[in-house]
Order: structure tokens, then sequence, then C-alpha cells
């Protein structure tokens, strides 16, 4: 990690802060700070980077943000923020710290200096990411669906003809150790089926994608949820109620820490015109809901959006087997 800097030279200089230093302190891509830093790179995408010694961060190229943990947040020391927070919270630095750590490491003066050059990040060939399915480190598929068809259908309560819309698009299979494994174009993750319970994605996943699939050209409104299982309770709710659910897109971020994905979506189909943010009703799923919402006005999204929390329970599958 970075060295320690002796706090009388802090003190001396941290009274010659101005806006302009701040900005260009900013401006130092958060990428190259934490190869100095000691960590490792890992793509994720197009425009996204996480830490192989660090695994729930990740990294904004463009925007130069990162964010941690289970929600996408901003703010300082709150998991998510510029390069000052970065080094705040990895390297363990005081305000003052960090920003004359940074300052010295990159010569930025308190005088209006010239911007920080964006450095491209380095990646060797074995961290590239994925981008067909047939790239995706799949599990070996099992000779049956049997417990797959026990756990969502009898278990989770899934419709019956959601379950086989799934299937019949391969999105769903069963592995040899019987767990459920679901597949999008860029983007695969497993739901363990009995014993002890655990989701994860596989590797040579592209989060900028993440679990999207569109079922018709003529879907304009994007369901955008936690997890695949919360997509299959939605759908089996809009059968419930009459509804096709072949009229809606939808985007499982298997987490709320990769929210970036749903902006990716709207910024390259035009044609969604209405979003529905389906997080989970919890302190997690309300604060993604909220940053979407934010973002998706900063942003300047002409579309019209609502908050899709479920009605009662944690989730969607608890609201449609009806846990309160």
């Amino acid at each position: 990690m970075c060295g320690v800097v002796a706090d009388t030279h802090q003190t001396e200089w941290s009274g010659k802060r101005n806006m302009s230093f701040i900005d260009n302190i900013k401006s130092i891509p958060i990428t190259d700070y934490a190869e100095r830093s000691g960590f490792t790179l890992v793509k994720k995408g197009s425009r996204y980077v996480s830490l192989k010694e660090h695994d729930s961060v990740m990294i904004d190229i463009e925007k130069n943000a990162y964010w941690q943990n289970s929600v996408f947040q901003r703010g300082q020391r709150g998991g998510a923020g510029s390069v000052i927070d970065f080094a705040m919270e990895f390297n363990g630095y005081s305000l003052d710290k960090a920003l004359y750590e940074l300052a010295q490491m990159y010569s930025i003066k308190g005088e209006s200096p010239a911007r920080v050059a964006y450095k491209a990040p380095q990646f060797s060939t074995a961290d590239r990411p994925k981008r067909n399915a047939g790239d995706l480190e799949l599990p070996e598929r099992a000779k049956n669906t049997n417990a797959v068809f026990h756990y969502l259908y009898r278990e989770r309560g899934i419709d019956m003809g959601v379950i086989k819309f799934f299937l019949a698009r391969k999105m769903l299979y069963q592995d040899t150790h019987s767990n459920c494994v679901f597949v999008a174009e860029r983007f695969a993750c497993l739901r363990s089926t009995g014993g002890e319970r655990f989701a994860i994605d596989v590797r040579g996943c592209d989060y900028d994608e993440c679990f999207y699939f569109r079922p018709s050209n003529a879907a304009k409104t994007l369901v955008a949820a936690e997890s695949v299982i919360d997509i299959m309770s939605i759908m089996t709710q809009f059968v419930r109620e009459g509804k096709r659910f072949s009229n809606y897109c939808y985007l499982a971020l298997t987490g709320t820490n990769k929210l970036p994905a749903l902006f990716h979506h709207l910024d390259k189909d035009k044609t969604l015109k209405y979003v529905m943010l389906a997080f989970d009703n919890d302190e997690a799923g309300h604060k993604a809901t909220e940053a979407a919402k934010e973002e998706l006005i900063e942003s300047g999204y002409n579309g019209r959006f609502l908050d899709f929390t479920p009605p009662s329970g944690k989730d969607w599958n608890d609201y449609i087997r009806g846990i309160k």
C-alpha cells in the first residue's frame, strides 16, 4: 500500500486547498491509483473494472468513480465515490492525508494546475471480459431438470409456464450438482436448489449486460430487479393478473451493486420508454431504488420510471408466496 506521510506536512499544506485543486485531485484515474496502491485490476465489461483483492468493488472508468458492497451509492466513506474516497477507504487515510498523498504522488499543486491526463488501465489477455455466451464458463449440464422444477415450482412458487419459457429459451438448465443455471447472452449465474443456499455468477460474465432478455421486440418497458428469481416471480405475478409477461423486458442485476447495467441498456436501446424498479423491500433495495431514480433524472432519461417494490414481504418471491 502507499507509504505513510508525516502529519506535520499535511497540517502545513491543508490550508492551501481550493476547489480547482480538489477537481484536479478527483481527475486522477482511480484505476491508476489502485495499481500504484498494490491492487490488481480485473476487467468486468467494456467500462467497468474490479479488484482481484476486493471483488465487491466496481470502478466505472468513464465516470472515474467506484462503488462497493451491496449498494450502489455515493459519498465519502459510504462505500462509493472519487479517488479521494478510494484512498480513504482502502488505505485508511484521513481526508487531509488522502489529499496530501495524491497531490504528492501526481505532482498536483494548489494553484490551478492542468488536469491529470487519463491513463488507460492495462490488462492481461486472461483478464479480458468474455463477450459471448459460449465463452462463459458454464457448469456441466445434468440429464434431467427434476431438481430445478421442484425448487422453482414447489419451493419458490414460480408459475409453470414461466419455468417452461426459461427452459425453451435455453435460459435455464440443471447442472450435475442439481443447481439452477440461469443463462443470458453474456451473463450466467447459479443458484442452489437444496442444502446450503448460495447464488454466484459464473466466470466470464459481462457486467455491462448482467442478466438481460427481451421476450418481444414490441416490449417497451424494462423491469429491473435484484435476482433472476425476482424476475421469475414478477412474471408469475403478471400471469396471475392476466398480463402477458412477454410485453416486458427484464434485467436481473444479481445484487444491487451492478446498477450501472440498467443505464447501459437504456443508453443502448432508446425504444425503452418505461422503467419499473423492482428492488427488494429492504434497506439495500430502497437505497438502490433512490440511487437509480437520482441517476435517471441526472442522465436526462426521457421515459417514465416508477418504484415497483413488492407490496409486502422482503422481495417479490416472498410476495407471490404470501410471506409477510
